[in-house]
């Protein structure tokens, strides 16, 4: 049984649950939009936790694999008075993780391993750790500080320490970007900055690692992109190609895996004029489907694959 948890309105999940259903495997979709309806409850009995799932009742015990793709905020929230939301919140949130942290089976990606992944700061030194260069890196909130760090390097850009989600309205999003000695500083009295030295691009590439499977791509010759912010370009869908990776950076990516306990992530590097690789992130969630679209990589097959646990076993 392989649980694949995501939410309703989530295409990315489906090209894997195709490969799931060609395949003949038992699969179950949970939408944690829906949590708390009659469409998706938990329960703990005698047996334990179990999931009741469109008429499905599946105990945690019972699951071999699970996909956490996806978190949504459940629907139900908007029927609740607002002064107890958050009360009802955490109390589905909670049984939603006695649920899934009582799944004895594999895990894509454990949640601990995901939360340390997330964090850019704690990723980039374990990117070093791996043998990566990394840019030059400030996290202040000293405004002197950031203007020494700038007049230091020049070429300096900024971006989130975290996912640089911005909330309501849906879609804004924080994106790397250029800073100046002249920059407003103001912000930083209340939320910390990331700062790191800006480094020259031959080309970008977006690395999809899958178990030990290392799929990559990397910004066509003559494409237009962004130069800052590839995901600013116009047509961010069209501008990547698959790639032939050099040994070694394969090797030092699966070696940053390894130490993130990731079995699924997407990575992205910079390639110097002079060849050389720079790590700047590793997205545990990363988006993946329009890289299999335009540039043929076969991540979904090969995603299907690591959650079926008769692959495992020949394994």
């Amino acid at each position: 049984m392989i649980l694949v948890v995501t939410h309703s309105q989530d295409l990315g999940a489906d090209p894997v649950i195709r490969h799931l259903q060609q395949r003949g495997a038992s699969y179950l979709r949970m939408n944690s939009d829906e949590l708390g309806t009659p469409s998706c409850r938990i329960a703990v009995g005698a047996d334990g936790p179990v999931l009741d799932c469109r008429g499905r009742c599946v105990a945690a015990a019972g699951i071999d694999s699970v996909w956490y793709r996806r978190f949504a905020r459940p629907a139900v929230l908007e029927d609740v008075a607002p002064a107890y939301r958050d009360f009802v919140a955490r109390e589905l949130a909670t049984a939603l993780d006695g649920f899934l942290e009582s799944i004895p089976g594999l895990q894509v990606n454990g949640f601990e391993a995901d939360r340390l992944a997330g964090n850019r700061l704690l990723q980039a030194a374990r990117a070093q750790q791996a043998g990566f260069r990394v840019p030059a890196t400030l996290l202040t909130q000293d405004p002197d500080a950031a203007r020494a760090f700038v007049a230091a390097h020049g070429a300096v850009v900024t971006k989130a320490i975290s996912f640089g989600a911005l909330g309501d309205p849906a879609g804004q999003v924080a994106y790397t970007s250029v800073v100046g000695g002249d920059a407003d500083w103001s912000g930083l009295a209340v939320c910390p900055g990331l700062f790191q030295e800006r480094v020259a691009k031959r080309r970008e590439w977006r690395l999809t690692t899958v178990g030990r499977h290392v799929f990559a791509a990397r910004t066509r010759a003559g494409a237009t992109v962004h130069p800052i912010d590839w995901r600013r370009s116009e047509a961010p869908d069209t501008i990547f190609e698959a790639a032939a990776l050099p040994a070694e950076v394969a090797r030092m990516i699966l070696s940053l895996c390894a130490r993130s306990a990731l079995l699924f992530a997407t990575h992205d590097l910079i390639e110097t004029p002079a060849g050389d690789f720079c790590f700047l992130e590793t997205n545990p969630a990363g988006q993946w489907g329009w890289l299999e679209r335009g540039a043929g990589l076969p991540i979904a097959a090969t995603l299907a694959g690591l959650l079926d646990d008769r692959d495992r076993a020949r394994g």
